[in-house]
């Protein structure tokens, strides 16, 4: 081939480049200067960029960068590895002897740029190519150029559909029109993310939120909320974003779990706005003293649960609720109503969207059998005794037994169950139901568990680990919940929702910010929640159903899914922690459930999620936390990057990992 055929295919390949949307503008050449090679001990691509291209195009470390050989007819994508530039006087290997010249027309030199080829496919059916790595001999001369969105996508392979988690990130900026999606069966293998406290953890999960919500149809996110972020997702952002393509939520549920103190300490607030629904539905200056229905009462005392909480939430926005636009779901029995949600048209700084909260709490007699699976401060054998005991406590408690005397006695009488209430000795078997004994009940007897642990043989440091357990647990305030007139006629009682299916739809957070301060002591609140999730799912399996698509969100996740290995402690239960991970991960996968863990100390975190999580996302770390998750390659571009930067690692994406930044596109509360 000829000289004057090379020129022209030269012009042809620059025609293809603009013809086909592959470059936007050609910025340099090949080399022609110093040898390239393509090898498999590594390549060496060194670029010339004249000075007029160098300025206009302003490239950076980092950067992709499109090559067209000129012999062989191939398209490379390429990365910016390295930058030189160099003065003229440079060139001549020389150095001022008394001075440096304030000569700037001498930086007028064309840059020197190193490239780290990457994936390459043929023009000839590049339309239908599916990229390969670098084999093909890449020639001095051959065109460089800026790629397009379109370009990069094909070539670094990136999935075309599925949920967006951010956007491409490139030489210290997003590349415009290059959105990094995961297909939805990837986040049923389950999502790690890490970063520092401020480095855009929360922000990247509600972004993953609102994206699942918009992208996958039926879906549902279920967020564990420890700071009171996820209800502003409801609102739009409060400062300039560039990158804005979702929208805030337009409804969203609250499962709130009301505490003894939470009652006691915004009983007034509660109150007076009950007084307030009342009047405006009565449509006079009637209060809750002039209701004369349970129900009533306790649809009353929603609203004002509802608004102590928007007040609690939205602190400082401008909070509308209209009175008739509010319902209350109550069930009525006798002078009790137990409140089972309620939901309301809110607006807030001037945007109206849905609410539903469903107040949450657990009934000790319902609950005690499943604790030591939703709670694992109970060690493996007091785990498995824990059920027998308390039903023996219970009974000893029902039959007005004196433990106290019972407990220093010896033989074999001490530990019958004898109904002195009704002057006879019970005939029925320990454990049988009769009524029901509350979490009160049981802690001021105190002496009627350590008989029962007596009795069962029970080594003091079980009997031990029980009182803890017990103790953490009436501690909580979760227990046997309920809100009493003050004149005591009605109360208003809280339970878990009788309907959990209707519960789990759309935007679902479970608010843990009573829980702020003790994050690991809500662990039963987790575990049971989580628990009646993964029911719901694998009802609808066995039912012959598709599962409605799952999302969970768990921020801090080291808080409720510790590190087992090496803890010899008695009061923890390892297999508890290790059976719900496995049950959220192994098992919810085939029930289309998917979790997204979050976490500034993978340290603390269980090896297992570390396991089961096919996708790591690293934001601002340190190198210790990018070594624990796999990422320690990344630590130069991670360790200072900005709020947002991210890398991700999927074996979903072709080049196995890339970097992404994801901007807030709804309100968010900086806890920086």
């Amino acid at each position: 081939m000829q000289s004057p055929d090379l020129m022209a295919r030269a012009r042809e390949i620059e025609d293809f480049i603009h013809s086909k949307g592959v470059g936007d503008a050609v910025i340099g050449r090949v080399t022609m200067g110093d040898y390239v090679s393509v090898g498999v001990e590594g390549h060496r691509i060194i670029i010339d960029v004249p000075f007029n291209n160098y300025v206009n195009s302003g490239i950076r470390v980092g950067d992709f960068l499109g090559i067209a050989t000129i012999i062989h007819r191939t398209l490379v994508l390429g990365r910016v590895t390295e930058v030189r530039r160099s003065h003229v006087i440079g060139f001549t290997r020389t150095t001022p002897v008394l001075e440096v010249p304030e000569d700037y027309t001498g930086i007028a030199t064309p840059a020197t740029v190193m490239l780290e080829p990457l994936t390459e496919c043929p023009m000839d059916g590049f339309e239908a190519c599916d990229p390969s790595p670098v084999h093909t001999p890449i020639d001095p001369l051959s065109i460089v150029f800026r790629p397009t969105p379109t370009f990069i996508k094909r070539m670094l392979q990136l999935p075309s559909s599925g949920v967006l988690i951010g956007w491409l990130y490139s030489g210290g900026r997003v590349v415009r029109g290059v959105d990094v999606l995961l297909p939805e069966h990837v986040l049923y293998e389950h999502m790690l993310v890490v970063g520092t406290t401020g480095s855009g953890k929360t922000v990247l999960l509600k972004n993953l939120a609102l994206s699942i919500l918009s992208s996958i149809p039926e879906s549902t996110v279920v967020a564990l909320d420890l700071q009171g972020d996820y209800p502003l997702m409801a609102l739009p952002p409060d400062r300039v974003v560039d990158d804005l393509i979702f929208k805030p939520v337009d409804s969203l549920t609250i499962v709130a779990p009301i505490t003894r103190d939470y009652l006691r300490v915004n009983r007034d607030i509660i109150e007076d706005y009950g007084d307030y629904y009342v009047g405006e539905v009565e449509g006079s200056d009637a209060t809750l003293t002039d209701v004369e229905d349970p129900g009533k009462y306790a649809q009353a005392i929603g609203y004002g649960l509802l608004r102590a909480l928007l007040e609690q939430t939205y602190g400082g926005s401008k909070i509308e609720v209209d009175p008739r636009n509010y319902t209350a779901s109550v069930r009525v029995q006798g002078n009790e109503a137990v409140l089972d949600g309620v939901e309301a048209v809110v607006t807030v700084d001037g945007r109206s969207f849905r609410l539903r909260l469903i107040p949450w709490a657990l009934s000790f007699s319902s609950i005690y059998r499943d604790l030591p699976r939703v709670f694992p401060v109970f060690s493996q054998r007091v785990s498995l005794l824990f059920p027998k005991v308390i039903d023996r406590a219970m009974d000893y408690i029902r039959a007005g037994v004196n433990c106290e005397e019972r407990v220093g006695e010896r033989g074999r009488e001490k530990c019958r169950v004898e109904d002195r209430r009704q002057g006879r000795l019970a005939t029925k078997a320990v454990g049988a139901q009769e009524g029901s004994t509350g979490i009160d009940e049981l802690l001021s007897n105190d002496a009627c568990i350590e008989l029962a642990a007596a009795c069962m043989k029970l080594a003091p440091s079980q009997r031990d680990n029980i009182f803890r357990g017990l103790s953490m647990i009436g501690g909580l305030g979760i227990m046997d919940v309920r809100f009493t007139s003050r004149d005591g006629r009605y109360a208003v009682v809280f339970n878990e929702p009788s309907n959990y299916a209707d519960v789990l739809r759309g935007l679902v957070i479970l608010d843990l910010r009573l829980f702020r301060e003790n994050p690991g002591a809500a662990s039963i609140i987790v575990y049971r929640f989580l628990s009646r999730v993964f029911e719901e799912r694998d009802n609808e399996l066995r039912g012959g159903r598709q599962p409605r698509p799952t999302f969970i969100m768990i921020d801090e996740a080291h808080n409720y899914f510790p590190q087992t290995v090496g803890r010899g402690d008695e009061d923890f239960n390892k297999d508890t922690v290790e059976t719900m991970i496995n049950k959220l991960t192994r098992l919810g996968r085939v029930r289309r459930i998917g979790v997204i863990f979050a976490t500034h100390t993978p340290g603390d975190l269980n090896d297992l999620i570390l396991q089961l999580t096919n996708t790591k996302v690293a934001l601002r770390s340190e190198v210790e936390v990018l070594e624990r998750v796999g990422l320690r390659e990344y630590a130069g571009e991670i360790m200072y990057a900005q709020d947002g930067v991210a890398v991700v690692r999927s074996y979903a994406l072709r080049t196995h990992a890339v970097m992404i930044k994801a901007p807030p596109q709804v309100r968010h509360r900086s806890h920086k």
